[in-house]
């Protein structure tokens, strides 16, 4: 009986190169005379091509060559040898970012081999695979600023609390999507789990998209998988998500949207404008790292690195924080105009225009552009705004109770209209002195007053 043969370094060379072709072709006799022309050589190595070698593969190649077992790489990358077994088998396809990193340690990877070793753990769907290339999230755009405790609430929902069915809900511009792609980003590389994102726009309805998403989710096996359906309206979503989790039970669904659905067994979770400096200053290390004032700030020196922060800055920076009321999109927004102007000429641009509100928009967006708050206050109805409009008129924040006396009504009523307007974003929060007290938006006072006289005439 022949020994088992060592193995060399053709055994670790693609299968599909032109150097295997050519040792093909140099088999000996009977090997065809035109097998030796270039066409011949493209034959072969067309022949001999194959997909991309999964992570197992890549892995047991660089144990071998490393001269190592795999119980010693199982030890020193302090795994168990099953693990390091299944991962090589293709039974764990989807290792966490940590242990692909370790395992990169262990082996001594770097440069090149080090960055085809980690892209082969996660490697991007291969064009005609079942269409998996629309399913990829896209890619975060920038760091997620003082959303530290929302996001640590949603995984928390999808992990410890095993909830299958999470809507984040919230006015536009409030950061929903990015907010669900921090969570998919962040449950993708801690926990494993495989991530598909779908803007719920390509899609014409429900069962469009349970079918197609079935088609890819089938391929995965008994994974977890986390979908974010982005940008929900009506009711196609809920159904899709109803039919996807009852046939794959590693599956949680994600959904972002404006309004909340009714009865459709989403957890919902709402997303309100990030915290504004409370002082008429914004002075102080209280103001420095308020979340708003941090967003804004970070913008601000994007676009004038060399821009001092002194006390006049500060103060101005935290007036417009609050005129914004913190929505994320809004601070962005008002943040490119400082490319034109410092924050205090903004500031003192927009307590003197007639027109305030187009500072909260890029100076590149041209006019006649829909105010997305508008079409959110649009959607609200009768009784919602006229209590919006009662509320705007109190020059601070306001308790529950006050808010009953002002719309003389019951308790449960006043309470019903309030829960519904704080799930659409549409009041703001304001802790003062330990009570929960609220306050309509800013930006919202202009457009009850235009939709006040609208009514009147």
């Amino acid at each position: 009986m022949r020994g088992a043969r060592s193995p060399s370094e053709d055994d670790y060379r693609p299968a599909g190169s032109v150097s295997s072709a050519l040792r093909k072709i140099r088999a000996g006799p009977g090997t065809r005379p035109d097998t030796v022309t270039g066409e011949g050589i493209m034959k072969a190595a067309t022949a001999t091509t194959r997909q991309p070698a999964t992570f197992g593969e890549v892995l047991r190649t660089h144990r071998r060559r490393a001269g190592m077992t795999q119980q010693q790489v199982a030890d020193l990358a302090t795994l168990s040898v099953r693990a390091v077994r299944d991962l090589e088998s293709g039974r764990a396809r989807r290792p966490r970012r940590a242990t692909v990193q370790l395992l990169g340690d262990v082996l001594r990877l770097s440069g090149g081999s080090r960055a085809a070793f980690e892209a082969a753990a996660d490697p991007l769907p291969q064009p005609g695979h079942g269409g998996e290339v629309d399913w990829l999230p896209p890619v975060s755009p920038t760091p997620l600023i003082g959303r530290e405790r929302e996001l640590r609430a949603l995984s928390d929902l999808l992990t410890f609390e095993r909830h299958r069915r999470v809507c984040v809900v919230g006015i536009p511009g409030v950061g929903k999507t990015r907010l669900a792609l921090e969570v998919a980003t962040t449950l993708r590389d801690r926990e494993g789990w495989s991530v598909l994102w779908r803007d719920a726009s390509d899609v014409p309805d429900g069962g469009s998209l349970a079918e197609s998403a079935e088609c890819v989710l089938a391929g995965r096996g008994a994974e977890d998988t986390l979908l974010v359906v982005d940008g929900a309206r009506g009711t196609a979503a809920a159904e899709a998500a109803g039919r996807l989790l009852d046939r794959f039970p590693r599956l949680r669904v994600v959904t972002t949207a404006q309004v909340p659905g009714q009865g459709d067994g989403a957890h919902l979770m709402p997303v309100g404008p990030l915290p504004v400096p409370g002082g008429p200053d914004g002075r102080g290390d209280d103001a420095a790292g308020c979340p708003s004032v941090r967003l804004f700030r970070t913008h601000l020196r994007r676009l004038r690195p060399h821009q001092t922060l002194g006390v006049e800055t500060s103060a101005a920076v935290a007036a417009l924080c609050r005129w914004l009321d913190g929505v994320p999109a809004r601070l962005v927004d008002a943040a490119s105009w400082c490319l034109l102007q410092s924050p205090e000429e903004l500031l003192r641009a927009m307590t003197e225009a007639e027109d305030p509100e187009r500072f909260a928009f890029p100076p590149t967006d041209p006019d006649g552009l829909p105010d997305p708050l508008a079409l959110a206050l649009a959607d609200v109805g009768s009784r919602e705004r006229e209590l919006l409009a009662r509320l705007a008129a109190l020059p601070g924040g306001w308790t529950v109770d006050e808010a009953v006396l002002l719309s003389g009504t019951t308790t449960r009523h006043t309470a019903g209209l309030l829960h519904a307007l704080l799930l659409r974003g549409l009041l703001r929060t304001a802790d003062e002195e330990g009570t929960d007290r609220f306050r309509v938006l800013n930006r919202l006072r202009p457009l009850l007053v235009a939709a006040g006289g609208r009514t009147a005439a």
